[in-house]
């Protein structure tokens, strides 16, 4: 018997491949909705699960949600390169914030709904000298974060206003994931990639950029969380943070080979994201890897 219905946008992605997958061999019916742009991975679809090609920016999504009905929803869909963002601004900010809106509409008229999880990001803080908590303000610096930043302020507007989302929707903002189904762009895949056929990756702002790093198979585990316990925002990181030159010193450490770099400037660039972690752990969140264990197994994995 099925544990109930979830229905996740952008399950083909790199984070939510995983997240769908672990869900499947739960025992819960899955249907992702995604339109397999660019990064996600269509060589998981079978018959484990429902898939829908579809726009989280097109209208008809909200019909299509409202036709599944499902008891859980996570929202993870966006287009979420920042440079990307930077170069189309208009066009990144259209469709995450209609994408969002369509959602949180969809979802105020689901009669089974028991939770809906809004997938947000740590880059909605900005800058970040001190650890960020969850009520601390939000500033976003760059596009992409400013479309995520909206759905939080969405998630707020929907659960005030309307009765039916009153303590049934949740927040994940995570720090930087890695893992396998990475785009090869972002600095993990790259340092792999560096290491394993000496391609040179670009140091932007001579590897200053501080980041909290958390390893993808502990991401899945705390989603079910918040689906059963959780109707808050959650900060989901290990406070393992790095800045990229210390990250690839540890590479190095790890596999014994160089990683290969040359200069670059990236602008628009926070130098620093890291956030509190009390109140998942508080939930009752135990991660199943710890840094150190997720990178040796991703650097080494084929």
């Amino acid at each position: 018997m099925k544990k109930g219905k979830i229905l996740i946008t952008g399950g083909l992605g790199f984070i939510f491949s995983h997240v769908t997958e672990y869900f499947v061999k739960k025992g819960y019916e899955v249907v992702v909705m995604d339109n397999k742009s660019t990064g996600s991975h269509p060589e998981i679809i079978d018959d484990s699960f429902k898939y829908i090609d579809i726009h989280i920016a097109d209208p008809e999504i909200i019909d299509a949600v409202m036709d599944e009905n499902p008891d859980y929803v996570i929202h993870a869909a966006a287009m979420s390169d920042v440079d990307y963002s930077i170069r189309e601004s208009y066009r990144t900010l259209k469709k995450n914030i209609m994408g969002n809106i369509h959602m949180f509409e969809a979802c105020r008229h689901l009669p089974n709904l028991k939770k809906f999880i809004y997938v947000s990001t740590d880059e909605v803080y900005g800058e970040c000298e001190n650890r960020k908590k969850e009520d601390d303000m939000i500033f976003p610096k760059n596009p992409y974060s400013c479309s995520k930043a909206v759905g939080s302020l969405l998630r707020i507007t929907y659960e005030n206003t309307y009765e039916q989302l009153k303590n049934k929707t949740a927040e994940t903002r995570f720090c930087n994931v890695f893992g396998s189904r990475q785009d090869k762009r972002k600095i993990m895949p790259a340092i792999k990639e560096s290491i394993e056929n000496g391609y040179s990756i670009p140091l932007h702002n001579e590897g200053t950029g501080y980041r909290e790093y958390i390893y993808v198979k502990n991401i899945p585990p705390a989603i079910e969380l918040i689906l059963e316990k959780g109707n808050e925002t959650y900060n989901v990181t290990l406070n393992d943070g790095l800045t990229v030159r210390q990250l690839i010193e540890k590479a190095e450490k790890i596999t014994g080979k160089k990683v290969t770099i040359h200069p670059n400037n990236r602008p628009g660039m926070d130098m620093k994201y890291q956030m509190d972690n009390a109140r998942i752990i508080e939930l009752g969140w135990k991660p199943s890897y710890t840094f150190e264990e997720g990178l040796k197994e991703y650097l080494c994995e084929k």
